[in-house]
């Protein structure tokens, strides 16, 4: 007997393909427009908050009660500060007016600038390579991680006024030393990040026909990029702070020069200008590594990428 045009099970069947169809009709989700998307990145009540937070740290800051000493429960947190050693953001202001036209403040920054940028970039590729080629050859992971571990455990400070005896006091030590620092913190991410891959996902790049190149750029690339911009935001910092130490101890010019001369005249607002000064440059260092995170891991959520600098 021949079915009926209008059988009640194909009429059931075209309805639950109907309604499976508008389920996952993907034009009918919500779209977000550019401007949409910014302002909830912004996130308007969180800028607020920190900008009140700003306003009062300045305010408590300038208006000198915190140089009066905090006690809590008896136990000094902070202590009183004699007037001499004292210094508020107005004062800070002041000396960056005062040096903002001085060629020589100028040629200070500059040298800092260069001395952490050098540091940053020869320590950071050499530990990229010496980590990729180590995460990826176990064996000669187990022979060179002993040799490794020991210089890594060499306080680096100790090695500065070495390093200024050998290179001199221009910016040949300091970049050696920011170039050591830099160099294990981002080789130990990145040899560990290297040797935790997932073995499967090699397997399946090895029967496919893949080449070591491609694996390399396909399967080990992609699996290592977290680990290795997070290195290289902390390296970023150490790398500033390593020349600026070295700057203490020897040098010509530079920024850590003229802070520690502004400490030891008790000029306490420059000092603290001069402090913010590099603090900000650690931020753009920051900013400049999340901008490129963003950009090679877009796979990735907005919240979990670039954060430690972040509108």
């Amino acid at each position: 007997m021949k079915s009926s045009n209008n059988d009640p099970a194909d009429n059931t069947v075209g309805v639950e393909n109907s309604e499976t169809e508008k389920r996952f009709d993907l034009t009918t989700l919500p779209t977000e427009t550019s401007a949409q998307k910014l302002i909830r990145r912004i996130d308007l009540p969180v800028q607020l908050t920190r900008i009140a937070i700003l306003a009062f740290i300045l305010w408590i800051w300038q208006s000198r009660k915190i140089f009066s000493g905090i006690k809590v429960f008896g136990v000094e947190i902070l202590p009183e500060i004699i007037p001499l050693f004292q210094g508020v953001p107005t004062e800070a202001w002041d000396y960056v007016t005062q040096v903002w036209d001085d060629s020589l403040f100028w040629q200070d920054f500059w040298v800092t600038l260069q001395e952490a940028l050098l540091g940053f970039l020869y320590g950071s590729l050499s530990g990229f390579i010496v980590g990729m080629l180590l995460g990826r050859f176990k064996r000669a992971q187990k022979v060179f991680s002993p040799f490794l571990i020991f210089t890594n455990a060499v306080p680096k400070i100790a090695l500065a006024p070495i390093l200024i005896l050998w290179y001199g006091v221009d910016i040949g030590s300091k970049v050696a030393l920011a170039t050591i620092i830099v160099f294990f913190i981002v080789q130990i991410p990145v040899m560990a990040a290297v040797s935790g891959v997932d073995p499967d996902l090699d397997t399946v790049a090895t029967s496919m026909g893949a080449t070591q190149m491609q694996k390399f750029k396909l399967v080990v690339i992609p699996g290592i990029l977290g680990p290795l911009f997070g290195a290289l935001r902390l390296a970023s910092i150490y790398a500033i702070l390593s020349v600026v130490f070295g700057e203490f101890l020897a040098s010509k010019r530079g920024l850590g020069q003229r802070l520690l001369y502004q400490i030891n005249n008790f000029g306490m607002g420059a000092a603290i200008a001069l402090m913010s000064l590099l603090a900000i440059l650690a931020l753009i260092f920051n900013a400049g590594i999340g901008f490129m995170e963003r950009k090679f891991l877009r796979w990735q959520d907005d919240t979990t990428r670039g954060n430690v600098v972040s509108l």
